[in-house]
């Protein structure tokens, strides 16, 4: 088989690799703790998480490779207090006053904690792969998760108040997480696997 093949095949297998993974690309949740829920999370679209069930504490990483888009969508919340969620990347924020589905946005290309982090009306914050302070704390809701007709890579829940961080509902601002490769990501990607095709078939040709 010659050169072309490989390569052929080579940029095949790279284009099916970011169609696949667009939606969660570079995203990982590390779990630092678990909690179960004191009340039941009952925010309108989303599946009712009861009384008892068990949800999983801790921050959000982008891994990479490269830069990426990642994007935060506001989901819903149910809170008595007045709550936020700043995107501390490039300062803007997402509020309790705006409509369900309203979107940020900011490249990241540093791996490591997602910055960003929320904020209760009594001053508390829950700062990604930071301090918490107390009665606040980030949970996961779910990953891969539909929410009306979009998919979410992860869905993020905060805690503004319950006197610990192993108390609530998570669901007193709760965000959609996605990010998507910059161009110039999927150009080194297919400039990487294109040389391993061509090592490959200069192999096969001796």
């Amino acid at each position: 088989m010659n050169m072309l093949f490989y390569i052929r095949h080579t940029v095949i297998a790279a284009m099916l690799l970011m169609m696949g993974g667009a939606a969660h690309a570079g995203l990982t949740f590390v779990v630092t703790d678990t909690a179960t829920r004191t009340e039941a999370f009952n925010i309108a679209g989303f599946p009712i998480l009861p009384v008892g069930s068990a949800v999983s504490l801790g921050h959000l990483d982008f891994t990479g490779p490269g830069s990426q888009t990642v994007t935060y969508t506001y989901l819903g919340q149910e809170s008595g207090f007045i709550d936020k969620f700043h995107n501390t990347l490039n300062g803007t924020k997402l509020l309790e006053s705006n409509s369900v589905g309203t979107s940020i946005s900011s490249v990241v290309s540093t791996a490591g904690p997602l910055s960003f982090k929320f904020e209760g009306d009594t001053g508390k914050f829950a700062i990604n792969g930071g301090h918490w302070d107390k009665g606040t704390s980030i949970g996961l809701i779910g990953t891969h998760m539909l929410i009306g007709s979009t998919t979410y890579a992860y869905v993020l829940g905060y805690n503004d108040s319950a006197g610990t961080k192993h108390l609530g509902d998570w669901d007193d601002f709760v965000i959609g997480v996605s990010a998507v490769p910059e161009p110039e990501t999927y150009a080194m990607l297919l400039i990487g696997l294109g040389l391993i095709g061509f090592s490959v078939g200069k192999q096969k040709q001796r």
